[in-house]
């Protein structure tokens, strides 16, 4: 079994795999934005620093400064900063940016405003120390916590590695100190990046509220079409189900509109329950309903879900007195059967749809092109009627 056909597999048991792709899609996106706002201000922050000398130690020239020993060589940390500022400029403006070649360009500039805070600590330099404490915060904006991890290490080194190059003896204070300053450093870069998680969460659940169809729970048109779009794009088998409620309009005018937004949310659950977290259902508007499944591992899987719908949504609607059946008629298509995009899948679910309802409703009929020349024609395409909840028996024929 190939990696593809895992995939299909582990899909077709519920598993919303592609929900991992969109969490490593949104971190790679929040690493871009992070690491061009690092970019950019490593590159100002070089520039200015050498132009106005910041880093120079006092009596010393700029030949001084290249030919001193690298830790304590402001010319080197601006040389430094602004090679890791292009290579950030470079990586993050991609369009596809890798979220490796992100993750090193920013640990590289972090790592560089780190050591210059270092720099100032050591050299007693408060401008170039202020100026690395301030910026290296921006690091928090890089991944979460155990990443960031990696950038407090090198700080604490770079700490040690200054105090030896400096000639300054290690004395217990001075332990005491470096140790505090990674423990510290450490749960305080753990609490911001937990933060940053909650925040983007809250934005997710925000956004995922926005996109979510306040009567039924369902996603929205606009987004669902958007969903299907994108995995269009992709070399998976899907199939598109179009489905339409059989006289939804009688319990509407006979049983009122609160009754028909029972039977809206009652078959919005059902359908919850039938199928995938990983598969896209959506109100369209009114009594239709929009279901995607990604990842069909073949058609007559397809059939089976399509008679499950009919077979579900099949009810007796009523008050005591006035009782009405509602019943679904369902157009079924798959990806291959039309050009690979949402209005051709759309329109050939719709006329397969129409197909069925015409037939009187309470089947599903896959979409064939001997419906492009009749609508009313039925012959050639897959027919499924499907029974009640009461235990009837159902048909499939071709």
């Amino acid at each position: 079994m190939d990696m593809g056909e895992a995939m299909t597999c582990w899909n077709q048991y519920g598993f919303a795999t592609d929900v991992f792709d969109k969490y490593r899609e949104a971190v790679r996106k929040s690493n871009s934005g992070a690491v061009k706002v690092l970019s950019i201000a490593a590159i100002a922050d070089a520039v200015l620093m050498t132009v106005f000398g910041v880093l120079h130690q006092p009596g010393m020239t700029f030949a001084d400064d290249l030919n001193a020993s690298m830790p304590l060589s402001g010319l080197w940390l601006c040389i430094f900063l602004l090679l890791a500022g292009v290579a950030g400029v470079i990586v993050s403006f991609q369009e596809n940016s890798s979220r490796t070649g992100l993750l090193v360009t920013g640990y590289l500039i972090s790592v560089g405003f780190y050591g210059l805070a270092i720099f100032g600590t050591v050299t007693m330099n408060t401008d170039a120390f202020w100026i690395g404490t301030q910026v290296a915060v921006g690091c928090f904006l890089l991944d979460y916590a155990w990443h960031v991890g990696v950038l407090q290490l090198a700080s604490y080194v770079a700490l040690h590695f200054a105090w030896n190059a400096g000639g300054v003896t290690a004395d217990s204070t001075r332990l005491l100190f470096s140790t505090l300053f990674l423990v510290v450093g450490l749960v305080t870069f753990y609490t911001m990046n937990h933060t940053r998680v909650t925040l983007i969460m809250g934005r997710e659940e925000s956004r995922r509220q926005a996109d979510t169809d306040l009567l039924t729970g369902l996603t929205i048109r606009i987004a669902a079409q958007q969903e299907i779009e994108e995995h269009l794009k992709t070399d998976d088998h899907g199939v598109m189900m179009l489905l339409d409620l059989d006289r939804f309009k009688s319990v509407n005018d006979r049983l009122g509109h609160q009754m028909g937004d029972k039977v809206l949310v009652d078959v919005a659950a059902d359908l919850k329950k039938m199928f995938r977290n990983s598969d896209v259902l959506s109100r369209l508007g009114g009594d239709e309903f929009v279901v995607y499944l990604k990842s069909v591992p073949e058609k007559d899987w397809a059939l089976q879900r399509a008679s499950q719908v009919v077979r579900e949504v099949r009810r007796w609607v009523g008050n005591g007195t006035t009782n009405i059946q509602v019943t679904a008629s369902v157009g079924i298509v798959m990806t291959d059967m039309v050009a690979r995009n949402y209005d051709d899948l759309y329109r050939a679910a719709d006329i397969a749809m129409y197909n069925a309802k015409h037939e009187g409703g309470n089947k599903a009929l896959f979409y064939s092109a001997d419906m492009l020349d009749n609508r009313e024609t039925v012959e050639g395409p897959v027919r499924i009627e499907a029974p009640g909840r009461n235990g009837e028996t159902g048909s499939a024929a071709r």
